[in-house]
């Protein structure tokens, strides 16, 4: 679902062919195509596809791009921390996770309106949302063990982030003193003073997650690891069942690798079960993952539960903040039946209810 059309496109596409001309200093000229926004672009920030061209040393070149727009009025996150993620994605082309080559960046707001990013666009498929890629689409249509080698490329994915090294890439400007010490700390005092801005203070199952979560928070022992944050199968580009490239940085942050696996598990969760769709065959199951999980990184998984309702808050609050952005941009009506939310709040009320039984019944704040 793409963010709203922001911009005219033509004259975007002279702007990006005048902004790449003076970057490319070998070129007389850069010529950019048409510029189309892509059908399953997520809602947190402008993704904009354009191919340039150009003639360099009598030889004639072609570059198919992506650029990435800075949010402005459509903004999920209060702070997207726009220069870090430059800064993340400018350390991950240094290493073998498998980003899209960064080109160029814009840090002001004179070409676009705002800041952006230039990147080689790569070609692939990517597993849908919308549809749920449970219900249709090209990963529904592939048989049981080639789905399967798409969900282990994903998890192998993950395994490759979180065997990075924070401190070597110097990716220290990840953390978030100013809210604590420790991944869990800073992120329910994040969520905890903004849950008005998300418009979920209201919601009964998101504020009691959230009391269960600060009353039995885990510890966090060994040295924190770099979370891809959004984690999941619909931010990685396919060729075939192999990963080409991670997408979308916006939620990176440092602590436990049970995070993003709570993160990738809930999030699949939320697009069978939780929208009421048969899970796919083919695609392994929370412990088979795990298994596959340790197995690549050497990590002992622990706390899992704990951090698989914190995924269930996370999403459910982020959740009231897209329905509260669809309806302000006109898309979605106010009072149109936009089930998004609803079973992102019902699916947080499930998970914990089922995590404080295995826990022998313990109490849920209220």
């Amino acid at each position: 679902m793409p963010v709203p059309v922001q911009r005219d496109h033509e004259r975007t596409r002279l702007a990006l062919a005048d902004w790449l001309t003076a970057r490319t200093p070998r070129a007389d000229e850069v010529r950019v195509g048409p510029v189309r926004v892509p059908g399953a672009a997520g809602f947190s920030g402008e993704i904009l596809l354009c191919d340039a061209e150009w003639t360099e040393d009598g030889t004639e070149r072609r570059e198919p791009l992506a650029v990435r727009v800075a949010p402005t009025g459509h903004r999920i996150h209060p702070d997207d921390r726009w220069t870090e993620q430059v800064r993340l994605l400018e350390a991950l082309n240094r290493t073998d996770v498998p980003v899209a080559p960064l080109l160029g960046h814009e840090p002001g707001s004179s070409v676009l309106g705002a800041p952006f990013l230039v990147m080689r666009r790569i070609e692939g498929r990517v597993p849908a949302d919308f549809p749920s890629y449970h219900r249709e689409g090209w990963l529904a249509e592939l048989p049981e063990h080639r789905r399967r080698a798409v969900w282990c490329g994903g998890v192998e994915m993950l395994a490759a982030v979180h065997r990075l090294d924070p401190r070597a890439l110097g990716l220290g400007f990840l953390d978030r003193p100013e809210y604590g010490s420790g991944h869990l700390t800073q992120q329910l005092t994040e969520y905890t003073r903004l849950m008005p801005y998300y418009g979920a203070d209201g919601n009964e199952a998101a504020t009691t997650a959230l009391a269960w979560l600060r009353e039995n928070r885990p510890e966090e022992p060994g040295r924190p690891r770099l979370l891809w944050g959004d984690a999941r199968l619909g931010n990685i580009v396919y060729d075939g069942e192999t990963p080409a490239a991670v997408l979308d940085w916006e939620m990176a942050a440092l602590g436990r690798p049970e995070s993003d696996l709570a993160w990738f598990l809930h999030l699949d969760r939320h697009l069978s079960e939780g929208i009421g769709a048969d899970r796919l065959t083919g695609l392994p199951d929370r412990a088979e993952t795990v298994r596959h999980y340790e197995r690549l990184t050497g990590h002992v998984v622990r706390d899992l539960e704990y951090y698989e309702v914190f995924a269930a808050f996370r999403f459910c609050v982020l959740t009231a903040r897209v329905t509260r952005l669809l309806e302000e941009s006109g898309i979605m009506p106010p009072g149109t039946d936009f089930p998004l939310h609803r079973n992102a709040t019902r699916l947080l009320a499930r998970v914990l209810e089922e995590t404080v039984a295995r826990r022998g019944g313990a109490a849920v704040p209220r």
